[in-house]
């Protein structure tokens, strides 16, 4: 595998990260170079976006039986020091009323990178700010109080 998708799939794995997928063990204690990380993100930044819109675009979640929330794209990724932010557009199905667009915007910090294992822990991953047409500023809130608390305070993954 050539070094430029290897980076790629790596940043790939924090949006996963992100995203709260399916992950294994505990973040190590491992400090990183933050710098380095930084300068990598940015370097390969369209990249990481095409790898990972290849990846979440058009996933669905479903929040209870009545709404759902479509991943349409990541708009952008950006990268400062140690911690990497996505904002995400995305439609907010709903079986009662008109369903609501918006964005959706996530962020982490990376508390271990090891291109050599393939490995990448976060912690701190947080929702930051939900807009969606057709909701208002309480609901918002809800939505994002609701993500944050599904969100795994800290993981590891294998990439």
């Amino acid at each position: 595998m050539k070094l430029q998708n290897l980076k790629s799939k790596i940043v790939l794995g924090s949006f996963i990260v992100l995203s709260s997928l399916p992950l294994a063990n505990k973040p190590s204690t491992a400090a990183i170079d933050c710098n380095a990380f930084e300068s990598f993100g940015n370097n390969f930044q369209s990249q990481i976006l095409s790898e990972i819109n290849k990846e979440v675009a058009g996933q669905s979640y479903k929040i209870n039986k009545r709404k759902s929330l479509v991943i349409h794209s990541v708009e952008s990724v950006s990268f400062d020091g140690c911690r990497i932010k996505a904002n995400t557009k995305v439609t907010l199905k709903r079986k009662v009323r008109r369903d609501a667009h918006g964005n959706v915007k996530i962020r982490a910090d990376i508390t271990d990178f090891n291109l050599a294992s393939k490995r990448l822990c976060y912690k701190n991953a947080k929702v930051t700010d939900v807009d969606l047409s057709r909701t208002l500023g309480i609901g918002e809130a809800v939505y994002k109080w609701v993500a944050n608390k599904a969100l795994p305070d800290g993981k590891c993954i294998s990439i």
